[in-house]
């Protein structure tokens, strides 16, 4: 599992390569190797990249302006308000509707009480809070 002196030869331009940035450098190496037309080299060469880590640190954050603030539709919503108060006729109305209370009896304690009416599909279907959140 020796080198051959060819093989050794290729590994040196190889590394040379990548030693040497400018162009003259590599037209030297490769007329030092001794390469057959038969023999490919066997290791690829990679190109260096430079490092993008010292290329983000070094840049400072730049503050930017919000530049939305100053322009007229920031001050757009305030105008609705009094839009709004202008064109209303009729006051705000109540969300919340009265009710009647219903009388209804838990049917696994029995235990009676008066609920809403939208709380329940029947009467004799309903179970108390203590009923429903007990197992069985």
């Amino acid at each position: 599992m020796g080198l051959d002196k060819d093989d050794i030869k290729q590994l040196i331009a190889i590394l040379q390569k990548g030693l040497v940035d400018n162009n003259d450098a590599d037209t030297d190496t490769d007329e030092a190797v001794d390469e057959s037309p038969q023999q490919e080299s066997v290791m690829p060469t990679k190109k260096s990249r430079p490092n993008r880590g010292l290329k983000q640190k070094s840049q400072k954050k730049q503050k930017f302006e919000n530049k939305f603030l100053e322009m007229s539709e920031s001050k757009l919503h305030k105008d609705d308000v009094a839009i709004d108060k202008k064109l209303c006729k009729l006051p705000p109305t109540q969300r919340t509707r009265s009710y009647q209370q219903v009388k209804v009896k838990c049917r696994v304690c029995g235990r009676e009480e008066e609920i809403n009416p939208v709380l329940i599909e029947s009467r004799d279907r309903y179970k108390c809070n203590k009923c429903a959140t007990s197992p069985g």
